[in-house]
């Protein structure tokens, strides 16, 4: 027995040990970032050079590519646009699911709409806080991902909460029971449309405190089928002035800002099952491409704290038998001025600064190197760069960017 004991407690030394050894740091990590840096065009819509056919090898087993992105920037969309028009030509993808009302990608889907950028403009224009996301970039990239959209079919899934509630108030007053239903409704509305607009779009559904109370009244004076028209509707508005709520009551110092992020993640996750369901019955699992905020694409838990949308495609991906793939794209030049304005802790990933023409960065060979990294920048910020590190296949950064452009609609720049 002692004999036993002295073997096992030698073993625990020599593990204890090994655990504490830290791995050996590559003797440059300059070099080590050189290597593993290609760079790519994307002129014209066509994604090309050696970063481009890398992304392709690499993605040919994904069944989700996650493009995390940077909001209202002018060269984020037409880069998007190249990768998924190489994703259908090369590697059969059919979908694209954004960050964007679900009923507004509706319209945009229907044979009133798709594919003519013209008439999605149009359509921004009549309801202005119903596309989150309709700079001129932005539209551009809907109209060429919706023109492949066919009946019962749609090429593109909006994911996202309701972002303005004055179509969903203009159908549920159409929709109404009686007479008595049908002017609570108005009402919403006609409140509605005096508080959102393009300057002020959370005047209604976000800071009015007394929206939800109001919309919630109203779904159960509808008494709606479940899975009508109205109840679909009714749980969307119900759903989203909810979500708005934690964020503003946060902001007013009630301690309910986690659930602003894991009620929307989830959200995102129960709206897309819906369909990838839909597709999956007529046939083999769909392969999809996500254009969201990098926040949401993070594998694992976001730096708000929820486990995203990201990584659920992740998760589904293997239980499918693939894999998804997920690129940060980083412009430079628009809203982020250099590759730091995500933290400081960016410069041990660019510390030559930002490069001089577009790359991809593949940050899988980084990762058993990541503690080379982070031992670069202060310690309260290591664990934001491992994270990102790990969070990601890949970085792909747009050089000389700017704003995004809304000369299509003529709404302020946000």
């Amino acid at each position: 027995m002692r004999i036993l004991l002295s073997i096992l407690a030698a073993f625990g030394l020599a593990s204890a040990a090994a655990a504490q050894t830290p791995a050996p740091a590559p003797a440059d990590t300059r070099a080590l970032l050189a290597a593993n840096t290609r760079p790519f065009t994307y002129a014209d819509g066509r994604l090309a050079g050696p970063g481009a056919d890398f992304l392709m090898g690499q993605m040919a087993r994904a069944q989700f590519v996650l493009l995390g992105e940077s909001h209202h920037d002018h060269e984020v969309p037409i880069f998007a646009g190249a990768l998924y028009g190489r994703l259908r030509q090369d590697l059969g993808f059919r979908y694209l699911a954004v960050e964007q009302d679900p009923l507004a990608i509706a319209d945009l889907n229907s044979p009133a709409y798709r594919g003519d950028l013209k008439k999605i403009a149009a359509f921004s224009r009549s309801h202005p806080t119903h596309l989150g996301f309709s700079s001129d970039q932005d539209l551009g990239f809907l109209a060429q991902a919706t023109a492949s959209a066919r009946p019962g079919d749609p090429s593109v899934w909006g994911l996202e909460q309701a972002q303005g509630s004055i179509r969903y108030l203009e159908e549920l007053v159409s929709l109404a029971p009686n007479a008595a239903v049908r002017a609570t409704a108005q009402a919403l509305l006609d409140d509605a449309r005096a508080k959102e607009s393009r300057t002020s779009p959370g005047g209604f559904i976000h800071d009015d405190p007394t929206t939800l109370p109001r919309l919630t009244a109203l779904k159960a004076a509808f008494a709606a089928r479940p899975g009508s028209r109205a109840d679909v509707l009714l749980n969307g508005i119900v759903t989203s002035a909810e979500i708005y709520s934690y964020n503003r009551r946060a902001m007013a110092g009630e301690r309910v800002g986690l659930y602003n992020n894991t009620e929307r993640e989830a959200l995102f996750k129960r709206a897309f099952m819906d369909h990838y369901r839909q597709v999956a019955r007529a046939g083999a699992p769909p392969k999809v491409m996500f254009k969201f905020g990098s926040w949401h694409m993070y594998r694992g838990r976001s730096p708000g704290g929820a486990f995203t949308i990201g990584n659920f495609a992740h998760e589904l991906a293997i239980s499918d038998g693939r894999e998804a793939y997920g690129i940060n794209v980083i412009p430079v030049g628009g809203y982020e001025a250099d590759v730091t304005e995500q933290g400081e802790w960016m410069k041990a990933l660019f510390p030559d600064g930002p490069p001089k023409q577009p790359v991809v960065i593949d940050l899988r060979p980084l990762h058993p190197w990541s503690r080379a990294f982070a031992n670069q920048v202060p310690v309260d910020q290591q664990a934001a760069l491992r994270d990102f590190i790990f969070a990601h296949d890949a970085i792909v950064v747009l050089p000389n960017s700017s704003k995004a452009t809304w000369d299509l609609t003529g709404f302020p720049v946000p």
